[in-house]
């Protein structure tokens, strides 16, 4: 992969929902995977957007400030923005893109999967949380900044009563360190949604926190949210608030237990 452009890496066929390969794709944020002599010790941390019909097709790699840092201050991490560019993608196609690109990085760059971070917002976000409870349970962690992928508010019942019954599906088979954030006025959920998640997910994974954001928070950290909370993690403000308690203590438990595993004892 050339650093820095947007490139089409060499597909694993994944055969999830159509039974279809998904191309990974997409670029890292700062240093390379190349840069690293051990992809055993190595982080990477895969980031994926959200989902809108009007980009659909068309999404470059970007990577925000929150998860920009996580490669910034961490030498041994390493950040990829990969994107997904299908014209009508499924839920199913979301997070079946999302475990490509681990599969990529683990059969093919040699990286463990315990040693990988899933991140993402919205439909990035909701296939992830998919990918690491279905997928690839043994994953390092996970980070999703308001998951979701059900459209704007509000829902028909039917679509309500599949995000319930999504929501129970993952609370029993989560287990992965990390953080889901939530934001009160997102105009595409309703926090109170996640309550019956966040009992059923307590006693099973109390590892994987639950950080509820308030309105007056998200205005705070958010110059773009005056009218809806979704976009929160884009603003700089929004990473020096949650940064070092979630995103790098999560980084941190992925590093202590590569030491644990390749070398107990060393530094």
């Amino acid at each position: 992969m050339t650093p820095r452009s947007l490139t089409l890496l060499p597909a694993l066929a994944l055969v999830a929902a159509a039974c279809a390969p998904y191309p990974v794709e997409g670029d890292f944020a700062g240093r390379p995977l190349n840069g690293h002599e051990d992809p055993g010790r190595t982080i990477v941390l895969i980031h994926n957007h959200g989902f809108s019909r009007a980009h659909a097709g068309t999404y470059r790699p970007v990577t925000p400030p929150i998860l920009r840092l996580a490669g910034d201050r961490n030498p041994d991490v390493v950040v990829f923005s990969q994107v997904r560019n299908l014209a009508n993608p499924t839920a199913a196609d979301h997070a079946a893109f999302i475990a490509s690109a681990v599969a990529y990085f683990h059969a093919e760059r040699g990286v463990p999967i315990e040693n990988m971070i899933l991140a993402g917002q919205s439909c990035g976000g909701w296939g992830s949380l998919y990918a690491a409870a279905f997928t690839y349970p043994t994953i390092g962690g996970v980070l999703a900044f308001a998951p979701t992928c059900h459209g704007k508010l509000p829902h028909p019942p039917e679509v309500r009563a599949r995000r319930a019954w999504e929501l129970v599906r993952l609370a029993e088979r989560l287990r992965a360190q990390g953080t889901i954030f939530l934001y009160d006025g997102d105009s595409y959920y309703d926090v109170a949604e996640w309550d019956a998640f966040t009992a059923r997910l307590a006693p099973r994974a109390p590892w994987l926190q639950i950080v509820r954001v308030s309105r007056p928070q998200i205005l705070a950290l958010c110059d773009a949210c005056g009218r809806d909370s979704h976009g929160a993690y884009w603003d700089s403000r929004f990473a020096e608030a949650f940064f070092e308690d979630h995103v790098q203590r999560t980084i941190d438990g992925v590093r202590a237990r590569i030491r644990a595993r390749v070398a107990p004892g060393a530094d």
